[in-house]
């Protein structure tokens, strides 16, 4: 996995509570991992033409076949 450094700036709270949480030398596996949960794992969830909130059940989601 390619990990690219970069710069960015927190509320001094923020910070704090992630340091007494998981100490200064994780910050960056931490802010990696909620990032991660928010961005990414939350989209795989997501289906094509459904609206945003909707909770849909795999059994109401029809066949490709069904379609046509």
């Amino acid at each position: 996995m390619y990990m690219e450094k970069t710069t960015i700036i927190l509320r001094e709270d923020v910070k704090e509570a992630i340091e007494q949480e998981f100490g200064k030398r994780k910050i960056s596996s931490v802010i990696n991992e909620l990032l991660f949960r928010e961005l990414i794992a939350k989209q795989s969830g997501k289906m094509f033409g459904c609206l945003k909130g909707t909770k849909i059940k795999v059994k109401e989601v029809r066949e490709h076949h069904d379609r046509f």
